[in-house]
Order: C-alpha cells, then sequence, then structure tokens
C-alpha cells in the first residue's frame, strides 16, 4: 500500500520486509522492484533503505546513539552459527548461488570449498570444484574463515596481522587452485572455508 492510499486515522508499518537478523537480510537476493523499499532487521533493531542492487548496499534510516550496554559480542561458536545460518540459506555448501549483482556486465555466482585444515608455515592447494576455465574466479573475504574449535577463535580468510608479517595468512585463485598461504603454524585452525565468487563466460 502507498501513503497516499492510507486512509485518515489508518496506522500501517514503514517497512516492506522484516528479517531477524543481518545475516538473514543481507542472505535476501533483491531486484529493480526493491530498490528504495525499507525493512526492519529485529537484532540488532534498526530500519535500513536498500540504495543500490549492483552491488548490494542497504542505508541505515538514521544514526542513534546507544549505550554500551546494548551491545553484546558473540561467542565463537555463535558466529559460526550465524555464519551456517547463512550457508543453509544459499545452500552453498553443495552447490552454486546466484550472488545478487553483476560484475562486469555479468551474474556473480558464488560456491562454498571444504579446505579442511590450515598449513604450517607452508602453502596449501585446493582443486576447485567443477572448475570451468572461462569462468572468472575470486576469494570472497567477507565469507571465507577458519576456526580453531580449540581455542574458540575464528578468523576471516584472507588474514591480515597487525602484529607481523609472518602471522598474515593469504588466500587466492590461480587457474583451477587455491592457494593458502600461512608463514606460522596454523594447523590448530581445522575448519576452513573459502568461498569463492565468480563470473561466467
Amino acid at each position: 500500500m502507498q501513503h497516499k492510499d492510507v486512509g485518515l486515522g489508518d496506522i500501517h508499518q514503514i517497512h516492506n520486509y522484516e528479517f531477524d537478523t543481518i545475516v538473514e537480510r543481507d542472505a535476501f537476493i533483491p531486484d529493480l522492484e526493491n530498490l528504495k523499499l525499507i525493512c526492519l532487521v529485529n537484532s540488532p533493531f534498526s530500519y535500513y533503505a536498500l540504495k543500490s542492487i549492483e552491488p548490494i548496499e542497504w542505508k541505515p534510516l538514521s544514526t542513534v546513539t546507544i549505550n554500551l550496554e546494548d551491545f553484546s559480542v558473540l561467542s565463537a561458536e555463535e558466529t559460526l552459527k550465524l555464519v551456517s545460518a547463512k550457508q543453509n540459506i544459499y545452500d552453498i555448501t553443495n552447490s552454486e548461488y546466484k550472488c545478487g549483482y553483476l560484475r562486469g556486465g555479468k551474474e556473480v555466482f558464488g560456491i562454498e570449498v571444504d579446505c579442511g585444515a590450515l598449513p604450517n608455515n607452508t602453502v596449501k592447494t585446493i582443486t576447485i570444484p567443477n572448475y570451468l576455465a572461462t569462468n572468472k574466479y575470486w576469494v570472497d573475504q567477507k565469507n571465507s574463515i577458519a576456526y580453531d574449535p580449540t581455542n574458540k577463535v575464528m578468523i576471516t580468510l584472507p588474514y591480515a596481522s597487525s602484529s607481523s608479517l609472518s602471522s598474515t595468512i593469504s588466500a587466492y585463485v590461480q587457474n583451477d587452485k587455491i592457494y593458502i598461504y600461512t608463514g606460522t603454524n596454523r594447523t590448530s585452525y581445522t575448519e576452513t572455508k573459502v568461498v569463492l565468487n565468480y563470473t561466467k563466460g
């Protein structure tokens, strides 16, 4: 319903969509008809307007002041659950999915690759599933992770360390392989998921 169609004294919500979390919002793939529409995210409670779909960009309706007690720090397990929830929505562990935007005029796809444990001060190579030489692949840095279940630590890949260059972890694509390099022993990170984005043809 448009605002001009609302009768005198009628009350309606301002948002067109409602999501429980930011992860659920980001999993939503909008189209041109959704531009400038408003969504409500319940946790943390906030409203957003869809600014663009290429790439997908949500803008908060306003800047608010909140108290420090309103913040909560997620544990590694909780963060992993959020990542898993997004994976389940996309079903990216088993098949490719559409990312919802274009690059160079071509639709962007994604797929998750299970890379096992990180290496010990060396390079690990993983073959890209269903690789096609005509595709252009790159690492999705926002969604690629490595998890250390013993110390309950999760990091994104590639990982840039502010303490030393040797602590940095690189992850990149060359031909049909994913290359992961560590300058120190990172074998405690036994769960590594690299998400690749790519265009076809």
